[in-house]
């Protein structure tokens, strides 16, 4: 995925009211960013870190800056903004190269299915997929969630569900983290979260993780890494 024009960059001064980060250009103005992000943003909000940021031409935004990659400590890059990773999925999936899903399938967005509340990222008459976005890495290792999350929670305990009635349930998780080599869950956030998730696995919901290469003018298909279950 390239970007509609490459990204501007600025330095990370804070963030707040969830939604809101305030940066400084090169040429020493401040900036407010809208910031799509619900998560708290472990280790992707440390002031005085460099970020990049996209604009819109919409003349009807509040804010026409859009927070979209930052730098962490260790130097490595993070799409924050994610609502970037179902547009990277639907990518690959259209390009047939998700192992896990049959190149002869084809998906539609946001599918609502009987029975079930809400709605799934990708879906057809046999398959279902749920997108995650990973952000948080320390030490090579993704972790999600990064924030306790009931929605969360919920769209996996749909996904066991959705199994018994014969679909086939697919949790994929959008690795946007250029330092991740693999993936868990991090139970000491949501232990909730971390036992649907045991369940789910239990019972043939299919888990998987892919990571993309990062940069101020497009995002591309990296590789699978692994993702794993920690042990008590």
């Amino acid at each position: 995925m390239k970007f509609d024009h490459e990204l501007q960059e600025g330095i990370f001064l804070r963030r707040y009211k969830r939604f809101f980060v305030d940066v400084a250009t090169p040429e020493g103005l401040e900036l407010t960013l809208h910031c799509a992000n619900t998560g708290s943003m472990t280790g992707c909000s440390t002031p005085g870190n460099r970020i990049w940021y996209s604009t819109s031409l919409n003349p009807k935004r509040k804010l026409k800056h859009s927070i979209e990659l930052v730098e962490t400590d260790e130097r490595h890059l993070v799409c924050v903004n994610t609502a970037r990773a179902n547009q990277l999925v639907s990518e690959v999936l259209d390009r047939r190269i998700v192992n896990q899903v049959p190149d002869s399938e084809q998906f539609l967005r946001e599918i609502t299915v009987p029975g079930e509340k809400g709605r799934f990222d990708f879906g057809n008459e046999t398959t279902l997929i749920e997108v995650k976005s990973v952000t948080w890495g320390n030490r090579g290792i993704g972790r999600f969630p990064d924030a306790p999350s009931v929605r969360a929670t919920r769209h996996v305990q749909a996904l066991r569900s959705l199994v018994k009635q014969g679909y086939n349930a697919n949790l994929f998780f959008a690795v946007l983290h250029t330092g991740i080599e693999k993936v868990t869950i991090a139970a000491e956030i949501d232990s909730d979260y971390a036992s649907a998730m045991k369940e789910a696995i239990n019972e043939n919901v299919k888990v998987f993780a892919y990571r993309w290469t990062l940069s101020p003018k497009e995002m591309t298909l990296d590789r699978e890494i692994p993702f794993y279950l920690e042990t008590s």
